[in-house]
């Protein structure tokens, strides 16, 4: 992690003036409303860039197909999946996002006196299901750069443990495992106990996605369920759709709270997504090529970081949280906070999370930071 440098307030003067030029005024966001610019949400780690043309042309011919289920649809979806993936069909479960099948898992296996075993300052969708069933949390601490530390991870594991979390990339810290250093801890956890793979910003990453997905240890370890989104490298946040990847007998056990598939317009969406490798491989560069420019301008700045491999970075900036995340709004950009999650409040009050926009959103976003900064 970055050290966070006790620059003075000429250097920021200086490093805003460079980098930034006026400061934006309130009006920043506020032309014809639109889903891009009112406001700029760099909160949700969505896709600033959009998905493929393939997938709006096959929804709109396919659009009056929507009085009928989508059996076929999801059938043709699974298969392209079960393919990419290198596992049977039946390997295979789609639903409306990822975010299911979280909840699914933690539904299936929480009840009072069993937990979970997560790292600090992680994704809490299933950790927070898993509590309101009853279920106990167990927290690893941090790794010294805000990334996994395995072995911390192995010495919360006990007799009581159903679950091992792993967001991979992290969130809201972005940082990503390393492949070995995690697949020998995944078939070093006991076989009883669920390990729980979240995949959903692994293509964003700079490593190579081939090496780093745990994917292909579902047909090696049968106690292993790996997901994925469609909402991040593809865009199709709004369609909501995404997969697990697991032994039959693994997805039997969360299938009783099954939430519901893809929908009709989702399900062919994700297929031609799948299909356009050219248009992810574009998104991803772009994502990579934003997330230096963040990365080269807080260092200008001295800002502190963990080091990003998702859609978002993860940024101490000497001011607290919640001052900065108004300023931001005020000028018509939306943050994340810090999102503590196992650490005592307030840890973490000078750190916030900004997604990965466009570059004139992030000049937009730094254009405001970097005011604060020298005012600081």
């Amino acid at each position: 992690m970055k050290k966070m440098s006790t620059v003075v307030s000429m250097r920021r003067l200086l490093a805003f003036a460079a980098i930034s030029g006026a400061m934006i005024a309130p009006g920043f966001a506020t032309s014809e409303p639109t889903l891009e610019n009112s406001p700029i949400r760099l909160s949700s780690n969505e896709n600033a860039f959009g998905y493929t043309p393939k997938a709006k042309a096959a929804m709109i011919k396919y659009l009056d197909g929507g009085s009928y289920y989508n059996r076929n649809d999801v059938e043709n979806l699974v298969e392209m999946c079960a393919k990419k993936e290198g596992v049977p069909n039946d390997y295979i479960l789609t639903t409306a996002g990822s975010g299911p099948l979280l909840m699914m898992t933690a539904l299936a296996f929480a009840e009072p006196g069993v937990n979970v075993v997560t790292t600090e300052m992680g994704y809490t969708q299933l950790i927070r299901k898993f509590a309101e069933r009853g279920g106990d949390l167990k927290f690893a601490k941090l790794s010294d750069d805000m990334g996994y530390d395995f072995d911390s991870l192995k010495a919360e594991i006990d007799e009581n443990t159903k679950i091992v979390y792993i967001c991979n990339p992290n969130n809201p810290t972005g940082v990503m495992a390393d492949a070995n250093e995690l697949k020998k801890f995944i078939l070093s956890v006991p076989e009883d106990i669920l390990v729980f793979v979240d995949e959903a910003y692994l293509e964003l990453a700079d490593a190579s996605f081939a090496l780093n997905t745990c994917a292909s240890l579902v047909k090696v370890r049968k106690n292993l369920i790996v997901t994925r989104t469609f909402s991040k490298g593809y865009g199709l946040a709004g369609f909501r759709i995404g997969y697990g990847i697991a032994n039959p007998e693994v997805l039997a056990k969360i299938y009783p709270f099954f939430m519901g598939g893809p929908s009709y317009l989702a399900a062919i969406a994700a297929v031609e997504a799948l299909k356009d490798t050219e248009h992810l491989s574009t998104n991803v560069k772009k994502y990579q090529t934003v997330r230096t420019y963040l990365t080269t301008t807080f260092d200008q700045l001295g800002v502190a970081y963990a080091k990003p491999q998702g859609a978002f970075v993860y940024f101490n900036s000497g001011i607290d949280q919640q001052v900065l995340r108004d300023t931001m709004a005020a000028n018509g950009i939306l943050i994340s906070g810090s999102r503590e999650s196992g650490v005592p409040i307030g840890k973490y009050d000078e750190w916030a999370r900004v997604s990965i926009g466009t570059m004139d959103q992030m000049k937009g976003f730094i254009s405001i930071l970097s005011n604060m900064l020298a005012k600081s």
